[in-house]
């Protein structure tokens, strides 16, 4: 029962992660595809099936994904012209394929038959690892399924839509990802070349066994915690550990967070178990974010969502109850430093308060995080980032910079800089997919999945980050 109650507490904070919601080209559009993905009637899908999911996926992504001029800058990549390729892909299977099934060994006329499984490899493979993970692009596997399908499988979730709950009761989808874990541990077992060939080595997903570790490098003086992740954690029990770490030592000259190849999870781990007890005045400055969306139908519908769950979630506080037009925010804001090509793609926005001065007890209360203690850090904290930090772990980085709350020791983080992860499903096959719709950008319009962070100091030459801050302290470089 143990067990089970903090797999339960699990999967309740990875959900606040992500803000899932399956979409299409217009939400009375997604709620006819809702009511076919109820059907229990199993069919044989053709090819032209298949090319009706990418189509379907395409169109959303023009109505909800901001994002195609920063993918092309930073990137070098055009998902528009990907995306005819990949179609010209589905379209000429397994010709297509061949080279690829000829490194591993099998023939044409060994390739397998088109199908759910073959599809979702050329979605995944040969479309979102051009640019995977960036504004949280991807396409779900089945271990990713499994982790959240419990809790979104329960009408009570606090984040539930009747999309997001479709998206993970349908028949259609449910039966996808069982088929793909038998397949997945059948080829596994017995079948390297064809399990290479539809899954290329892909790990599934595994919950860290501790997402914290704290040293005392220099006693009374350096304080170290790491934090790898922020998600997979008992709140109670993190909170106590946390506590008690901070209590042991908020009077040190010096406290080192280290979030290198932290991947993210939820902001509230660190809005409110790090900076919330360590910030000597509650009312932290706040450093004002704007979200741009698009103006399909669909897009107006997940952006003003956004606005409630955020509200509801105290993670930013908008300004507005409503979305502005973008003409309206340019005009009463100095957003210098926009993308002119960009905004012209977009319609709708909200300036967002990012203070943890937004947070109450009953917000943490409601999501299961226990209150800690307050202990002030009157000292230097030092913050140390990689590549790897991604989403929370990046906004975690901005923020703690932005507002004045560590110094940033180590490499440029990696980006998914969100409010608002979606999933939408895919109508024939099953298949869920996540991007971000929000075009995030900082108080002057600077696109924060195109300039990510950067650190007040770079590694120095021959040495990573820690021990780079532990020499800056030691020069009294501050």
């Amino acid at each position: 029962m143990k067990k089970l109650n903090y797999r339960i507490t699990i999967i309740s904070i990875l959900l606040m992660t992500l803000m899932f919601f399956t979409a299409c080209g217009n939400v009375d559009e997604q709620l006819t595809t809702n009511q076919q993905l109820t059907s229990d009637e199993e069919k044989q899908l053709t090819k032209e099936d298949f090319l009706n999911d990418f189509d379907y996926m395409m169109q959303t992504m023009e109505d909800t994904f901001p994002y195609f001029g920063v993918a092309e800058r930073r990137l070098g990549v055009d998902i528009r012209a990907l995306g005819r390729e990949t179609r010209d892909i589905i379209a000429k299977y397994p010709h297509s394929l061949e080279g690829r099934g000829n490194e591993l060994g099998i023939s044409l006329e060994d390739m397998p038959e088109l199908d759910q499984q073959i599809f979702w490899s050329i979605i995944c493979h040969e479309f979102f690892s051009h640019f995977s993970g960036f504004a949280h692009t991807s396409t779900m596997d089945f271990s990713i399924y499994n982790m959240f399908q419990p809790i979104y499988s329960s009408s009570w979730s606090q984040q539930n839509t009747p999309y997001i709950y479709n998206a993970f009761t349908n028949p259609v989808s449910q039966r996808f990802y069982q088929e793909q874990e038998s397949f997945y541990n059948t080829l596994a077992e017995g079948n390297e070349a064809l399990f290479q060939f539809v899954f290329r080595g892909q790990p599934t997903i595994s919950l860290p066994q501790s997402v914290t570790k704290t040293e005392i490098i220099e006693e009374d003086r350096i304080a170290y915690l790491n934090v790898s992740s922020f998600m997979g954690f008992n709140p109670k029990t993190m909170s106590t550990t946390l506590e008690k770490f901070y209590r042991d030592v908020h009077k040190y000259d010096h406290l080192i967070i280290d979030i290198r190849d932290n991947l993210g999870g939820t902001p509230d781990f660190w809005r409110m178990l790090i900076m919330k007890p360590l910030w000597p005045d509650r009312n932290m400055p706040d450093m004002p974010l704007y979200a741009f969306y698009k103006g399909s139908k669909l897009g107006e519908f997940l952006a003003e969502d956004n606005l409630k769950l955020e509200a509801k979630n105290t993670r930013y506080m908008a300004e507005t109850d409503t979305l502005l037009k973008v003409g309206n925010i340019m005009e009463s804001n100095n957003l210098q430093h926009i993308n002119e090509e960009d905004i012209q793609d977009l319609d709708y926005g909200v300036k967002f308060n990012t203070s943890i001065s937004n947070i109450e007890l009953r917000h943490m209360q409601q999501i299961g995080f226990p209150n800690i203690d307050n202990y002030p850090f009157s000292g230097k904290v030092w913050l140390l980032t990689n590549g790897k930090n991604l989403s929370a772990a990046s906004l975690f980085a901005r923020h703690a910079k932005e507002m004045g709350f560590a110094t940033l020791v180590g490499e440029e983080t990696g980006g998914a800089y969100s409010t608002y992860m979606a999933r939408f499903t895919l109508p024939n096959t099953g298949i869920i997919l996540r991007w971000d719709i929000d075009y995030l950008t900082d108080g002057e319009g600077r696109s924060l999945n195109e300039f990510p962070t950067t650190p007040h100091h770079f590694n120095r030459p021959g040495m990573d980050a820690l021990g780079t801050a532990l020499q800056l302290i030691e020069e009294g470089n501050f």
